[in-house]
């Protein structure tokens, strides 16, 4: 059996040289000798999952360490803003403060000071321990089921983590340009290449998601996962609906979604939402598939008078019968609009017993929205009204539900809406932005404030900056990170210039 070992250039940004080859020689020799299906379940669960906390931390994501992928996802788009109200010693906004306000480096503090995001080096490990028990599984024979399992999940997951690792660091797929635009390092093989890695195009990493998920979907069709914590087919079939989506293969992105429906038709009836509890369980009909850990929860933690809270944007999107309002959303001491979607509560002494993700717990909700606008896009128009009735009437009390039936551009309008609506702060909006803007059918495009105040003691608040991001910024690529560039040695082409925010 061939040794497979961890490639340096890619994510082991942070280590010096010496220690970065100490690091991967002992990382290499713990996945080479995964030669049993057992022990390769043992690597999927330690090294290619996210990892997975049940007890949350007390006052930062960032005690998390390794089980927050992309914590800053939601904290760029239209749907949050700043609360600023009184000084206060915690500030929420400090964890993200460079991507809120769209810095040129994002990876800065509030004194604007760099540092490391170990993003982007987190995700490439992932993404070769799964290439290397994708590999694994197809050379061992201890277990034909669990290995094409375990090969259907690192498949799944490679899909996966590519898909945000494109969209955030290069430009939304686009029909004209995707495939000359600039993507990400795309690297499938479980050995050493010894070369400096490239970008490759946005339409080749596309490529490969649908080439891997469509393996996935072979290997794990029939199969009953023991828990929301393992991929599944019908995590599978989402995530092709929502790359279809972006691609803008309208009938592909249907299929993919229908698919979804059939076998997880139910929703979550709102009328049954108990106050203080998590929309966000495991019990949740919803549920399909949960990796990693909460940033939102401490981004708009309760009573804290300078953190985030929903932006009035968003919330002036529901109606005032729409359930989500409480649902997704709690008013909190201080006066604070806060994502509840996994509820956390000081002042209600509520805390969590298990963590589940903002950008990574999958429902089958999406997979109505992803058909909705699949078909408002083809002129379903019955298709489309009917998908998002059928959510919607899941989200209201049936004596104040009135079924939408709309046409054209204001049918697309309101599926976005009703996206934006549903999906908050679940790492879609961003990238929602993003693509469109490349709508070939329908373009659209925003213009987003972001202000940063603050305070001082005996005084009221005051606006210290309001940014300002326009359609087209480069501000909306996030920079691959130095080191990786470094390290290659130029090959790895950087995105262009962010603007100076500084203030």
């Amino acid at each position: 059996m061939r040794k497979a070992f961890i490639y340096i250039g890619i994510w082991c940004m942070a280590f010096t040289l010496t220690g970065c080859k100490k690091f991967l020689e002992e990382q290499s020799q713990d996945l080479a000798y995964a030669d049993t299906w057992q022990k390769m379940d043992e690597v999927m669960q330690g090294e290619v999952y996210m990892k997975h906390f049940t007890t949350p931390p007390s006052t930062s994501f960032k005690e998390s360490g390794t089980a927050v992928y992309f914590p800053w996802l939601n904290a760029m788009d239209d749907d949050i803003t700043e609360f600023v109200s009184a000084p206060y010693y915690i500030d929420n906004r400090d964890d993200v403060f460079g991507f809120y306000t769209w810095q040129s480096n994002p990876c800065v503090d509030k004194t604007f000071l760099p540092y490391v995001d170990d993003t982007w080096p987190k995700v490439y490990k992932s993404i070769n321990a799964a290439n290397i028990m994708i590999y694994q599984a197809g050379q061992l024979h201890d277990n034909p089921e669990q290995l094409k399992r375990i090969r259907g999940e690192a498949l799944f997951l490679r899909a996966y983590y590519y898909f945000y690792l494109v969209n955030t660091y290069a430009q939304a797929y686009n029909k004209q340009t995707a495939k000359t635009d600039m993507g990400v390092p795309l690297k499938t093989t479980e050995f050493v290449e010894d070369k400096f890695f490239t970008r490759s195009t946005v339409d080749s990493v596309y490529q490969q998601m649908l080439v891997d998920l469509d393996a996935s979907e072979k290997c794990l069709t029939g199969l009953t996962p023991s828990s929301i914590y393992y991929a599944n087919v019908d995590a599978v079939n989402l995530l092709q609906s929502r790359i279809y989506l972006y691609m803008q293969s309208w009938e592909e992105a249907i299929t993919a979604a229908d698919k979804v429906i059939a076998r997880r038709p139910t929703l979550s009836s709102l009328t049954n939402y108990k106050p203080l509890t998590s929309f966000f369980s495991r019990d949740n009909p919803e549920a399909i598939f949960n990796e990693g850990g909460n940033a939102m929860v401490y981004l708009m933690g309760d009573g804290l008078t300078k953190s985030f809270q929903a932006s009035p944007a968003l919330m002036n999107l529901y109606e005032t019968s729409d359930l989500r309002r409480t649902a997704y959303f709690e008013t909190d001491a201080a006066g604070k609009v806060r994502y509840t979607k996994m509820y956390r509560s000081r002042a209600n002494n509520v805390f969590p017993t298990e963590i589940f993700s903002d950008n990574y717990f999958l429902r089958n909700a999406e997979a109505y929205l992803n058909k909705a606008e699949a078909a408002s896009m083809l002129g379903r128009t019955a298709d489309a009204n009917a998908a998002v009735n059928t959510l919607r009437q899941s989200r209201f009390d049936p004596s104040t539900f009135v079924p939408v039936n709309y046409s054209g551009a204001q049918l697309v309008s309101f599926v976005r809406d009703e996206r934006r609506r549903e999906l908050c702060f679940e790492g879609h909006r961003w990238f929602d932005l993003k693509r469109y803007a490349v709508n070939t059918a329908y373009p659209f495009t925003t213009t987003i404030v972001h202000n940063y105040s603050d305070v001082s003691y005996g005084a009221s608040p005051f606006l210290k900056a309001s940014l300002v991001l326009q359609p087209g910024d480069p501000d909306y690529l996030v920079p691959i990170p130095l080191d990786a560039i470094t390290f290659n040695q130029g090959a790895l082409k950087q995105n262009p210039a962010r603007q100076n925010r500084t203030f």
